[in-house]
């Protein structure tokens, strides 16, 4: 959802509701971001994360509802610890400092 935007377009199934009005689409989630797990994600996929590593933030609230997910019990509702944007932010400045 663009900070200009109304409606939700974040994931592909573009439900279009204004979050930020209280409203909730087929994610459940409202405006909050909920991450259940930030940590250093080091030596996997080194054709992404480079020799360095990166940051991983997993999120709850997805859509996808993929069977096979490694993430389902984080990724399918809100089990995650509510953050402010301020806090994310914080997070991934931690990271690149790293």
């Amino acid at each position: 959802m663009d900070i200009n935007e109304k409606e939700c377009t974040l994931c592909p199934r573009m439900c279009r509701v204004n979050r930020s009005a209280g409203e909730r689409g087929f994610c459940g989630m409202g405006s909050e971001v909920y991450a259940a797990r930030a940590a250093l994600h080091m030596w996997e996929e080194p054709c992404i994360s480079g020799t360095k590593g990166s940051g991983a933030i997993f999120f709850s609230g997805c859509t996808l509802r993929c069977v096979f997910c490694q993430n389902y019990a984080i990724a399918n509702g809100s089990c995650g610890k509510m953050i402010s944007v301020e806090r994310l932010a914080e997070i991934m400045l931690e990271f690149q400092e790293k």
